[in-house]
């Protein structure tokens, strides 16, 4: 998570905590099992998507908090550390989007190698990952990661969310079955399901117990 950033207080429905984003009486903060993914996974959110409730790369980073970095993406600022990231050549860097358009000519295969796996998520909506994607210099020369998931996403929190789209962990999900870690794939999916459970009954005032 952001150092610098503080999760900000987006509702007054109820209180959330400043690190899961469920409301206090659901917090999952001490239920969170510690894994840590031979995968890295980099995760470039503009603000707004991640002070949202809602949001799960908080809960990835809860979990996996080692492998999992959150860098917040502005219009006007480069993100200097994942730039170096990129750069680095102990990490085989992927860009996780939909392979359409001009990213058609990037599109790879996954291949396991001797370097470090590194999976950049953009998280947002669509429409906000597209203009990432498209504003971003240091993201147009990387290879490009696109999903086909057996099964449709099960987050249904927001509204108008588009159908059958992933959201960021299910996504980190997906990508970590590719470099066959299944067991942290295993304990990564079962407290996203919590998590799930403990939003739905958190923000109707129901205690998860």
């Amino acid at each position: 998570m952001p150092s610098e950033y503080k999760i900000k207080q987006i509702t007054s429905l109820y209180q959330s905590c400043s690190k899961c984003g469920l409301p206090i009486i659901n917090c999952i903060c001490d239920k969170s099992p510690k894994v840590e993914t031979r995968g890295k996974i980099w995760i470039l959110s503009n603000e707004r998507e991640f002070s949202r409730p809602s949001n799960t790369a908080r809960i990835l980073k809860l979990i996996n908090s080692d492998s999992t970095e959150i860098f917040i993406w502005e219009r006007t600022k480069e993100p200097k550390k994942l730039i170096e990231n990129i750069q680095d050549e102990r990490y085989e860097t992927y860009l996780l989007f939909p392979a359409e358009g001009e990213l058609e000519s990037r599109k790879v295969e996954y291949k396991r190698t001797e370097k470090i796996p590194a999976f950049i998520i953009i998280d947002g909506t669509w429409k906000e990952a597209r203009k990432i994607v498209r504003k971003s210099e240091y993201l147009k020369n990387l290879k490009v990661l696109s999903l086909n998931p057996y099964h449709k996403s099960v987050y249904s929190l927001r509204k108008g969310a588009e159908e059958g789209n992933l959201c960021t962990i299910e996504s980190a999900i997906e990508i970590l079955k590719l470099s066959g870690e299944t067991e942290n794939v295993r304990l990564i999916g079962e407290f996203f399901n919590l998590f799930l459970k403990s939003y739905k009954a958190g923000i109707n005032g129901h205690e998860l117990k």
